[in-house]
């Protein structure tokens, strides 16, 4: 039954219009998914890491797609037909965010919650004020309580990068088309030059106490050793009899996938693509 309804789901998604009717919105489909979810989620002052794994469980079968890259404006648009990594964790995030949330609850608050964890400060100022690294990402959401950090519970090992993977790449980035936004896109990464990026060894994800102190819904982000970036893969974490297994946009499956192996494994499997892991939760 439930992947009779994420099929259902899928395709409603997939025959979405793909030209954006008004700012901030990609089609009527799109809104009426998000408005669902947060109706079936809604739990007003609860707490949305408690909420957010199911959440992520329902974009299953939506397609992977470079999202992000193919972002001409760089501005707020509420979009559920598909997914880049980022692009899902705002997405899941907002809509958890936004259920836990008192009051009756519209489209425009959407909007509003989504730009809060989606941009600078919550700001929508255009491309380079996007969020587009994670690592950037956390900075901005931990300051604002938006997020809490757990790698740094359990290690104090980090490796230093300098963010610089989107203007090195600028004719994959539409936005960056734009001459001005391109430079103050460079602006931008100035700022994270020898950043430091925490982050969990590999085989910590076998450890008791980690396992023990691990929840339902926890945001996952394996990391890669590309020095220029810093996500290799992000998602959510569902506890299975099992032990947590991994739900993100995946491209090679093209889609939102839960991995069928648990977190170690899957961790284990990948040992060549990423160095280690972070972990965090949504805050209440």
């Amino acid at each position: 039954m439930r992947n009779a309804i994420y099929a259902l789901f899928s395709f409603l998604l997939m025959i979405c219009c793909h030209e954006s009717s008004s700012a901030g919105y990609h089609c009527e489909n799109d809104t009426a998914r998000v408005m669902a979810l947060v109706r079936e989620n809604f739990s007003p002052g609860g707490n949305p890491a408690e909420i957010v794994g199911k959440v992520a469980e329902s974009f299953i079968g939506i397609p992977w797609e470079e999202v992000t890259m193919n972002d001409s404006t760089g501005h707020l648009e509420v979009r559920v037909d598909a997914f880049d990594d980022l692009t899902f964790l705002n997405e899941v995030t907002a809509i958890s965010r936004l259920s836990t949330s008192p009051g009756h609850k519209r489209i425009n608050e959407f909007e509003k919650e989504l730009e809060n964890v989606s941009y600078r400060r919550g700001e929508d100022r255009g491309f380079p004020s996007k969020l587009l690294y994670f690592s950037d990402w956390v900075v901005d959401n931990k300051s604002r309580n938006n997020v809490k950090e757990l790698t740094e519970s359990y290690s104090d090992l980090f490796k230093t990068k300098s963010l610089e993977k989107v203007t090195r790449n600028r004719n994959l980035y539409k936005a960056l088309k734009d001459s001005a936004v391109y430079e103050d896109q460079k602006m931008v990464e100035m700022g994270f030059r020898t950043h430091k990026v925490p982050h969990l060894k590999r085989e910590q994800a076998t450890h008791k106490d980690i396992m023990s102190d691990m929840q339902d819904g926890d945001i996952i982000v394996l990391l890669t050793s590309d020095p220029a970036t810093d996500a290799l893969e992000i998602g959510f974490v569902r506890k299975r009899d099992d032990g947590f297994h991994f739900i993100h946009p995946s491209m090679a499956s093209g889609k939102v996938v839960e991995e069928k192996d648990t977190l170690d494994r899957y961790l284990k499997r990948n040992a060549k693509r990423t160095y280690g892991w972070r972990w965090l939760r949504l805050a209440k």
